[in-house]
């Protein structure tokens, strides 16, 4: 396996993030992972790494590209409610085009990635590449292993024994939700006897504030979270919750706040990634 470098040839085959492995390259690909991984003649081992990163000009700064393996989930047809749409964070199953006209169902675990030399990818093209939204899902997914909001201990083992009721609260709103942001007013571990300050922001796709059914779900939504949160005191304060249509929604309006773990709900809307956690000071 001493294929010479070519970044042009990389480009004109069409590599780039969400490109498949065909099957040579899957086997060489193979003979470079970490042991313990178990494979099948059915897998698919999908090229993760940023687009100007696959066709970067120089080998010494881009040396290798990564691959997750996907495993081909048999006879099913739609993915496990519970690994779509990056709410696991450790396995994630997609529907994917299966090059026949149908769907495959693949499931992949987050440590089941590993890198192989950028210019293996010279000696052929790619097998398929995913469509654009399921390569963002993988891409964010991925990514929000090292970037998804993090909140105090003492503040998640004061309403975590509700997470299903607030999950099953995001999923029947589902189609009104954009995502959740979430501003504490510490970071910090608090005493039993002091209480966390929260304030939410329900952001809502512009296009739903179209619907003439708008005004009252406005009030509904408010309404339903401010409910949820209120239920947690003396412990949890809950000071405030808005409905905004994304559209009244800026970086500087979002960056106090931290995307909500559970916005896992509304993540195939393409929304946007875990601003930058700060504490509330006013």
């Amino acid at each position: 396996m001493s294929t010479a470098f070519d970044a042009g040839e990389i480009e004109q085959r069409g590599w780039r993030q969400g490109a498949v492995l065909g099957a040579k390259l899957t086997a060489e690909a193979r003979e470079l992972a970490p042991t313990g991984i178990v494979f099948a003649e059915t897998d698919w081992l999908i090229v993760t790494s940023h687009d100007c990163d696959v066709v970067n000009g120089r080998l010494e700064k881009e040396p290798t590209v990564e691959v997750l393996r996907a495993e081909l989930v048999q006879q099913k047809r739609k993915p496990d409610k519970q690994q779509v749409w990056g709410r696991n964070p450790r396995e994630l199953q997609l529907a994917a085009d299966d090059g026949e006209g149908g769907q495959s169902v693949l499931s992949a675990k987050v440590h089941e990635r590993w890198p192989i030399p950028r210019e293996m990818l010279v000696s052929e093209g790619p097998r398929a590449i995913l469509d654009t939204k399921t390569r963002r899902l993988i891409a964010e997914w991925l990514a929000k292993r090292y970037i998804r909001a993090a909140f105090p201990t003492a503040f998640d083992a004061r309403w975590r024994s509700k997470m299903k009721e607030w999950t099953g609260l995001l999923e029947n709103q589902s189609q009104w939700l954009q995502g959740i942001y979430l501003r504490l007013s510490t970071q910090t571990e608090l005493p039993d006897a002091s209480p966390y300050k929260i304030h939410l922001i329900v952001a809502v796709p512009v296009a739903s504030t179209t619907d003439p059914a708008w005004p009252g779900k406005k009030d509904e939504l408010e309404s339903l979270v401010e409910t949820f949160w209120k239920q947690f005191g003396p412990g949890i304060e809950c000071v405030g919750v808005e409905v905004l249509p994304t559209s009244k929604l800026t970086l500087a309006t979002i960056e106090p706040y931290q995307r909500f773990d559970a916005d896992w709900v509304s993540f195939s809307d393409d929304s946007p990634a875990t601003p930058t956690a700060a504490d509330m000071r006013s």
